[in-house]
């Protein structure tokens, strides 16, 4: 014979699981994300350095 209050609890527990577990993966993809264009706007500023180091940089712009 199944225990109802048990049924009820773990349905509840379940439901706020899901809900906390789907606000983390969403702050993990925005993390991802966010790292992901800072890798990739870090990585052009390198290479335009290397390539073309007669253009102006970040580093070497006059204010």
């Amino acid at each position: 014979m199944k225990n109802p209050w048990m049924s009820l609890w773990l349905s509840e527990y379940n439901k706020a699981a899901n809900a906390v577990k789907g606000q983390m993966m969403a702050e993990m993809t925005r993390q991802q994300q966010a790292m992901m264009k800072e890798i990739m706007v870090r990585n052009s500023e390198q290479w335009m350095e290397l390539w073309f180091p007669w253009l102006e940089t970040k580093k070497n712009r006059r204010r």
